[in-house]
């Protein structure tokens, strides 16, 4: 920026010049332009005889005294910038609790953006020409220029005191050696706060030896190591964000089936990941398909690579031509609508966007095989704005869901996770608390260290469990909020749940790291005696996981201010404006009273409104409940939005649902369990096609099993078609729907069947 200022400045003095000179001889100002261009290009360097002249135009009466002036000025700023950078870097040495970077290159600048407001940040990089460092340091970032392997240059950037390092150089070798040298040298000139290092590798392979390598981690109490990657940053986000096991709910599926096209690392990381932490209320293994041209071939080296997939989870891999159409029409629909999520991880964001489509194209000519797929793009701009979803402007809701963009996988909370690190202490803390009668070789039983002395690799375990805490309290409708506990306690039937998740997660975990189940815990050689299913543990053992999950509640308020609440869903059913008045001031009122009358008798809840988003009564209550009671927003579809906005009387009106869709926590489209997109387009705006009736009564009947209240608009008279608001309160007052439209409900716990709340139009 400064730069760009001097340039302008110049610029603007020798266009004041040229003026000058024109106006001096207009007559030959065109045929010598060169000439009169090069006469005011020496005054910047003091040659300005020339211009010992009488009636010397004004402007290059200026000219010529400013332009040497603006020379020597640009002189002494270069002078006193380089020093004033060099006194700067002196004093970086004398720092505390930054963050250093190692590399200044596309992927650390997305960090550094994200971080620098949160963050002191001090960046080594080696080339004095790259462009960046001065971007950086335009935006008030310390940048040292020289080669970070140089003696003494760790502690020219106070590595010693510093609270993070993270290696950005763009070499897994280079990576690894300076990890190993700053763990030395913090060993040697420490302050005694152990620093953590964030090691960034490309080959999860060799992410995943050194893990395995007691060596590397053995000075755990100088530096913190753990690695990092942007696949595996992808791959926590992607089901962070998305939870898989809401669209396997949703699509009525026994089991989470992700499908993963294009199987390079980026794939590899979502199913390493999801595997982790992917375990749900229904306690079943997970199922993935591969799609490549090379599916087959990638089948050896995989099972090779991870031997225990074979025993963890089914998985299959097909061989197909992605993006072409055709090579789709031989997949089995059984198959395809068992899939809960597909997942696009190719090597570019024209071909993802291509496959996506294309897929989405297919997909929709299938009954009940319309399930979202996520697609990997790398740039927020350019393609992915025509992908966003839920990002707060309005949304077309196409089932197509962008993930994976640089500037948000780079973020600070993400590379950093001192949130989640902290999460993970607290849970070891409490972990502790519950074992301190046992006496032990903690040498021997290195999970009852405090957590400065843990080894790396049981510090991952404790994130892995702190990432499943959010797939945990989902399966007992809660989350958690910033605020101290208002006496939150979980019931008998939700400690048993939530504590047989957890074994499952950590016995998972513990298989697939190699662990086996034994008669005692030997760690060497890793035996553990709880290394069994829930079941097979001991009354003793599952009485302390029990208590473990009461202690949350606790924990999370006392360690890190952070509340457990309950979620509360309320559905929203009613008539279309034709049959309604939306200026109706009774029918604000009542449904006002209504949402007051929940919101009084749910303290400490968060509430939810869950609307298909039809013209009338489904608008207007989640209008009032977000605005006025601040409630979010979720929004099941019946239909395609292709469909579904064809039954919108206005473009108006079309555009009013697409900002709510943007304004909603999540929208989601229902299987298309009654007919292709082609067979429920039959007869758009009439009332003769059952199967588009049907599934308008489909997310009528999911209002009604996944709701905790049920709002309902309803004038009384009888049910006139399937579908309609009628049929919806009769369903709810009679606690069930029919079982064309029951879904199994396998992942969440089922709400309590509260009568409908009728508001009279």
């Amino acid at each position: 920026m400064r730069q760009l200022t001097i340039f302008l400045v110049l610029i603007g003095i020798f266009s004041l010049g040229l003026w000058g000179q024109y106006e001096r001889s207009p007559e030959t100002f065109i045929l010598s332009f060169s000439h009169h261009a090069y006469q005011v290009l020496m005054l910047f360097v003091l040659e300005g005889e020339w211009t010992h002249i009488d009636d010397l135009p004004w402007q290059l009466e200026i000219v010529r005294t400013i332009a040497p002036l603006a020379t020597i000025a640009g002189v002494v700023f270069a002078l006193i910038q380089d020093s004033w950078f060099g006194v700067l870097n002196f004093f970086i040495r004398y720092r505390s609790n930054h963050v250093v970077v190692a590399g200044l290159g596309s992927k650390s600048w997305q960090f550094i953006q994200s971080a620098r407001d949160e963050y002191k940040i001090v960046v080594v990089e080696r080339d004095p020409d790259n462009p960046y460092i001065s971007r950086a340091r335009d935006m008030g970032v310390d940048v040292l220029v020289g080669d970070i392997f140089a003696d003494g240059m760790l502690g020219q950037a106070g590595l010693a005191s510093a609270r993070h390092l993270v290696t950005f150089t763009g070499n897994d070798g280079f990576n690894v050696d300076l990890t190993i040298k700053a763990r030395n040298f913090v060993r040697e000139q420490g302050n005694g706060n152990p620093l953590r290092i964030h090691l960034h590798l490309n080959d999860s392979r060799i992410a995943q030896s050194l893990e395995d390598y007691p060596k590397f981690f053995a000075d755990h109490r100088a530096a913190q190591v753990n690695f990092f990657s942007v696949y595996d940053l992808n791959a926590r986000i992607l089901l962070a964000r998305y939870s898989p096991e809401r669209f396997a709910e949703v699509f009525g599926q026994e089991q989470v089936h992700i499908a993963l096209y294009r199987f390079g690392r980026l794939a590899e990381h979502i199913l390493i990941e999801a595997l982790r932490i992917g375990h749900y209320a229904n306690h079943k293994p997970l199922r993935f398909t591969i799609f490549d041209e090379n599916a087959s071939a990638m089948k050896d080296d995989l099972l090779s690579e991870f031997p225990q997939l074979a025993d963890t989870c089914e998985i299959d891999f097909i061989d197909i031509r992605l993006g072409h159409s055709r090579e789709y029409d031989r997949l089995e629909n059984e198959l395809l609508s068992s899939i809960t999520e597909h997942v696009v991880c190719g090597p570019t964001d024209e071909e993802n966007l291509q496959i996506s489509l294309t897929l989405r194209s297919m997909l929709l000519k299938r009954v009940s095989a319309n399930a979202p797929i996520m697609v990997r793009m790398r740039q927020t701009t350019g393609l992915a704005q025509l992908l966003e979803s839920n990002y707060g402007g309005p949304e077309i809701p196409d089932g197509i869901f962008p993930f994976g963009m640089l500037d948000e996988v780079l973020h600070h909370d993400n590379v950093l996770s001192d949130g989640m690190d902290a999460l993970a202490r607290a849970m070891h803390e409490d972990y502790l608390r519950g074992r301190a009668e046992l006496e032990v070789d903690k040498r021997l039983y290195t999970s009852l260290n405090a957590w400065e002395n843990l080894p790396e690799p049981v510090r991952k375990s404790n994130r892995l469990q702190a990432d499943h805490l959010a797939t945990k309290l989902r399966a007992v409708s809660c989350s958690v909020r910033p605020g101290k506990s208002s006496g939150f306690e979980f019931s008998e039937d939700e400690a048993e749940l939530l504590a047989h998740m957890e074994h499952d997660r950590w016995r998972f975990n513990k298989t697939f790291d190699g662990w086996k189940a034994g008669p005692s815990r030997i760690e060497g050689a890793k035996v553990n005696p709880f290394a069994v299913s829930w079941q097979e543990m001991d009354e003793a053992e599952r009485a302390k996981e029990r208590e473990s999950i009461r202690s949350l509640p606790q924990m999370l308020s006392e360690q890190l201010g952070q509340n457990i609440q309950r979620d509360l869903l309320i559905g929203v059913t009613g008539h279309r404006p034709h049959k309604l008045d939306m200026n109706d001031r009774k029918v604000h009122d009542s449904i006002r009273a209504q949402l007051r009358e929940i919101v009084d008798a749910n303290p400490g809840h968060r509430f939810v409104i869950v609307s298909p988003l039809a013209e009338g009564a489904d608008r207007l209550v989640a209008q009032i409940g977000m605005k006025e009671f601040d409630m979010e927003l979720q929004v099941p579809l019946p239909l395609p939005y292709e469909l579904y906005a064809t039954d919108f009387s206005s473009d108006e009106s079309i555009e009013e649902f697409r900002r709510m869709v943007g304004e909603s926590e999540a929208y989601f489209e229902l299987p298309l369990k009654f007919g292709s997109i082609e067979e429920l387009a039959i007869g758009v705006g009439a009332e003769t096609n059952e199967a588009r009736n049907q599934q308008y009564a489909l997310v009528g009947a999911y209002l009604v099993e996944h709701c905790d209240e049920l709002i309902a608009v309803y004038d009384g008279e009888p049910a006139a078609g399937e579908g309609g608001t009628a049929q919806v309160v009769a369903w709810r007052s009679d606690g069930a729907v029919p079982a064309c439209y029951q879904n199994p409900l396998q992942f969440f716990r089922r709400p309590e069947m509260r009568p409908p709340r009728v508001v009279t139009p």
